[in-house]
């Protein structure tokens, strides 16, 4: 079961990229789009819903690309995750069920309720600087593929 989509996946994958190898510049798109193994046009879409809510920032020219638009300690992943997928799962019924609440709720509303707000206050305490501080350099070299010399814009 996967709770978040492949299109979320790839917007963590992409700001975790760019900390690490434009940390004080930018990145191209496509050589993000490499890195990640992910198709050009798809990544461009991506990018740009993490520039509506502030978390990415683009230039252009010859050191052109994308970079964070703030710190990773200010990036948290409800924010990345939101503004991607939308926030249907903080909303919905555990089983879909319409009209699912208070009035007429379903068998797992109580439970699922309190479980959804857990994960949420979870998401949106968890920044980008607590996910790095978690990762270790053996991940992080399994999951992309940048060499250290072909990131750096």
């Amino acid at each position: 079961m996967r709770l978040i989509s492949q299109g979320t996946q790839y917007a963590i994958s992409a700001i975790i990229a760019i900390s690490k190898f434009a940390p004080e510049g930018a990145i191209s798109a496509s050589e993000l789009s490499k890195s990640l193994n992910c198709p050009s046009a798809y990544l461009s879409q991506i990018l740009a819903k993490l520039k509506a809510p502030g978390i990415i920032k683009s230039q252009r020219g010859l050191k052109g690309g994308v970079f964070l638009a703030k710190p990773l300690e200010q990036i948290n992943l409800y924010d990345v995750i939101t503004a991607i997928d939308g926030d249907d799962f903080f909303n919905q019924c555990f089983m879909g069920i319409d009209g699912c609440g208070k009035i007429e709720p379903c068998p797992f509303h109580l439970f699922w309720s309190k479980e959804r707000d857990n994960i949420k206050e979870w998401l949106i305490n968890t920044s980008f600087a607590d996910v790095d501080s978690q990762m270790s350099q053996k991940w992080f070299d399994l999951r992309l593929q940048f060499s250290s010399g072909e990131a750096k814009a």
